[in-house]
């Protein structure tokens, strides 16, 4: 079993995943913003992480950062969910091993991304 972190503020969005994640491969752990998501980070490894981007307090841009910054979590799969345009985050792609989904996404896009990011594929 793969180990995923979701670091999601909106409680819905939280069941989406969830949902479209159960009887998968994977055990999900959930964290309601970047703070709790640092945390669990910092408390267990995790073969992918995915980040909403606008959240309060610490964004997912932001975590981002300080992930690829630590060499101990630099390369952490990542893949970004956020309802803004992808061409906002293409700058994060030179940080490695990240890819966008913009909401709203279906079960497979986001499986498929999974997928790629856990093979390491661009």
């Amino acid at each position: 079993m793969k180990e995923l972190l979701i670091v999601e503020d909106d409680l819905e969005m939280q069941e989406f995943y969830k949902d479209m994640l159960q009887g998968e491969q994977f055990t999900v752990t959930l964290a309601s913003n970047g703070e709790e998501g640092i945390k669990k980070i910092k408390e267990k490894k995790y073969d992918i992480v995915i980040l909403d981007i606008l959240m309060e307090g610490m964004t997912g841009d932001r975590l981002f950062a300080l992930l690829r910054r630590d060499s101990q979590y630099k390369e952490v799969p990542v893949i970004m969910a956020s309802a803004l345009d992808e061409k906002t985050y293409q700058c994060f792609q030179a940080l490695g091993n990240v890819s966008f989904l913009e909401k709203p996404f279906n079960k497979e896009k986001l499986l498929d991304e999974i997928t790629k990011r856990l093979e390491g594929n661009k």
